[in-house]
């Protein structure tokens, strides 16, 4: 009983700090619960077209369903005019993500170039030029859309090249600055190909002529 006696003093002046020291760790205790209150879990899925609050559609993590809704309202896409454009891409690029990414990012350049803008627009009107989906469908551009042979790919939904072509749509990380491209078996000097296999892309938009 003495030896407990004895750390009587030695508590009180423990207790004495710690108490003397709460309203400093009371402020930081705060603003961790504010920041866990406001900041959403990863696996959060939200719709950006109902959140107003947000500036930036990269702020939140969305599920396939999410992401193609935002890129048929983007686009003015139907869907059926976005299953088309799939179909187109993956049947111009090999099997890999990369190239499906390359295929997509050149009809994406071209809704940005003045000369394609134009000639897209004569064939279907006003306004269709900067639609990827018209550019896209253009007589004389792609061959795969003129056979119907797009049609074998328009439902290969579980797709590594139908993962890109959502990841390029959905984010806009430009890849490259090409306008046109060829298969792997057909050189161009100055080209460049984004997979083993893929197409060579060349033609870069410039300056002056992008919108």
């Amino acid at each position: 009983m003495n030896n407990l006696v004895d750390y009587v003093p030695l508590l009180h002046k423990l207790w004495s700090g710690v108490k003397n020291n709460l309203k400093y760790l009371a402020m930081p205790i705060m603003y961790l619960a504010i920041i866990v209150s406001v900041v959403p879990s990863p696996k959060t899925v939200v719709n950006i077209a109902d959140d107003k609050r947000l500036s930036s559609y990269n702020t939140v993590i969305l599920d396939k369903n999410a992401k193609i809704d935002y890129i048929l309202n983007k686009y003015d896409l139907s869907k059926s005019e976005f299953s088309i454009l799939c179909g187109i891409v993956l049947s111009e690029a090999d099997d890999t993500y990369e190239d499906a990414y390359a295929v997509i990012n050149t009809i994406y350049n071209r809704t940005h170039s003045k000369n394609w803008v134009r000639s897209v627009d004569n064939k279907f009107g006003k306004g269709k030029g900067m639609n990827l989906y018209y550019q896209a469908i253009s007589p004389n551009q792609f061959t795969v859309y003129a056979s119907g042979t797009y049609k074998r790919h328009m439902n290969e939904v579980d797709s590594a090249g139908y993962e890109a072509i959502i990841d390029f749509l959905y984010t806009e990380n430009i890849m490259h600055n090409y306008l046109s491209f060829r298969s792997h078996s057909i050189k161009v000097n100055g080209s460049e190909s984004f997979s083993k296999k893929g197409n060579n892309y060349f033609n870069t938009i410039t300056e002056e002529n992008r919108i």
